[in-house]
């Protein structure tokens, strides 16, 4: 899959939570992960069939950015053949204490628990980011032992591949993207684990399967819209752990989650990311 890649550039006027109503906004519109730069710039990326320079420009204009006038953007397309040298470039190793390590193959390794090997290709997943970084903290509080756990919009399958090396019996990763579905399967061999793979539409809806862990790491309107399929997979007393959206969007989760069965278990806010668990009852 081909994206686009817009650098956007604010003023030093701009408030940080200016920049991150922006990302909210854009990813409302297709954009499904961003890099920060720096205090007053990041990069935006969304895929081909997606992209809309109008749409970019008309949530522009509505954003709540004071200084909309200095506010500029360049917008680059990138191949999918292009991609790895975008995240060689752009994706370092992540380091949780002595827990894990999430490292490319060509980086050094360090004695921890669980040393996970990612090679990103052009799925989103290399633990950088504030949603993935919090969920592998949550999930280092876990007995996973036996467990059985589902990655929905598993990306790299990074989420997926630590929870089997915790122990987990069964793992199924899930995405739409067909590039991240291969890059999954590639990373699980260069972890020597096995997990189960699998395309949107491979997954059987009548499937008895049901997971004690079910993983989420999508933006809202996904997590929103698939709620009632998720609640159907996950066993009585099971957890789900939400996360892709921004804390002003809790509430309207909880609310959603509600109407399945789920009630309040845990939360955490990073930048203004959020994280939600719940337990289904």
């Amino acid at each position: 899959m081909n994206y686009y890649q817009v650098n956007f550039f604010l003023s030093s006027k701009s408030r940080y939570f200016e920049t991150d109503l922006l990302k909210n906004d854009l990813a409302q519109i297709g954009f499904d992960s961003f890099v920060d730069i720096d205090d007053n710039s990041f990069e935006a990326y969304c895929p081909e069939n997606l992209f809309s320079e109008t749409a970019v420009q008309n949530t522009i204009t509505s954003s709540l950015i004071n200084d909309k006038e200095a506010l500029k953007y360049e917008i680059k397309f990138i191949k999918d053949e292009n991609w790895n040298k975008v995240w060689e470039e752009t994706s370092p190793s992540v380091l949780f204490g002595d827990f894990c390590h999430i490292r490319k193959s060509n980086q050094p390794y360090k004695q921890v628990k669980y040393d996970i090997i990612i090679n990103p290709q052009q799925s989103f997943g290399t633990a950088n980011h504030p949603t993935t970084a919090m969920i592998i903290e949550y999930m280092s509080k876990m007995d996973m032992n036996g467990k059985s756990v589902m990655d929905m919009g598993c990306g790299t399958a990074v989420l997926g591949i630590l929870a089997k090396k915790m122990g987990a019996k069964y793992v199924e990763c899930v995405d739409i993207d067909e590039w991240a579905y291969r890059n999954a399967k590639d990373n699980g061999k260069a972890n020597d684990v096995d997990i189960c793979v699998k395309l949107v539409g491979e997954q059987d809806e009548n499937s008895e399967e049901k997971f004690d862990l079910f993983l989420a790491n999508i933006n809202l309107n996904i997590l929103l819209d698939n709620m009632g399929s998720y609640a159907k997979r996950i066993k009585q007393g099971g957890i789900l752990v939400l996360s892709g959206f921004y804390e002003d969007d809790i509430a309207e989760l909880e609310d959603t989650t509600k109407q399945y069965g789920f009630t309040f278990y845990n939360k955490n806010i990073r930048d203004n990311w959020a994280l939600l668990a719940l337990k289904k009852l």
